[in-house]
């Protein structure tokens, strides 16, 4: 349900920042709370656990290269800050074109749910708050 939920506000917020981009915030609420029930769905847990694995042996050659002392989790925080500002930036350069951040928001939160420190326990706090409201905001919409 979650991942039905999250393909749906996608969907919308896409099709919200071709048609009414001037009105930057629709979409951009929209991915949001698409991003946060994708999060919560089995389907994000899975791309999470991919990226995980990928952010491991990236930490495992960035070891090799430097040193020990890199985890998956530090890459994927690194990850996580990274489409954090992607996100913010997008929005303060030009509010009337948001895709940059509307994709940024499909990764970011998966990445955020297995990275550490401050930034994964703000989206993690984020998500835990916002799934419930996407999802019931979907079965207003669409019945379920």
């Amino acid at each position: 349900m979650y991942f039905v939920t999250a393909a749906g506000l996608f969907w919308a917020a896409w099709i919200c920042n071709k048609k009414w981009g001037k009105h930057w915030w629709l979409p951009l609420s929209l991915a949001a709370l698409g991003s946060l029930a994708l999060a919560a769905s089995t389907v994000g847990d899975w791309m999470g656990s991919i990226m995980l694995m990928a952010a491991q042996m990236a930490a495992g050659a960035l070891g090799g290269i430097f040193g020990g002392g890199i985890s998956g989790v530090m890459v994927l925080g690194v990850f996580a800050l990274i489409g954090t500002i992607v996100i913010v930036a997008d929005v303060m350069v030009d509010h009337t074109c948001n895709k940059y951040a509307i994709a940024s928001f499909v990764l970011t939160p998966v990445a955020a749910m297995y990275a550490g420190g401050i930034i994964g326990s703000l989206h993690g706090g984020l998500r835990d708050a916002g799934s419930g409201a996407a999802t019931g905001l979907m079965n207003a919409l669409i019945g379920g």
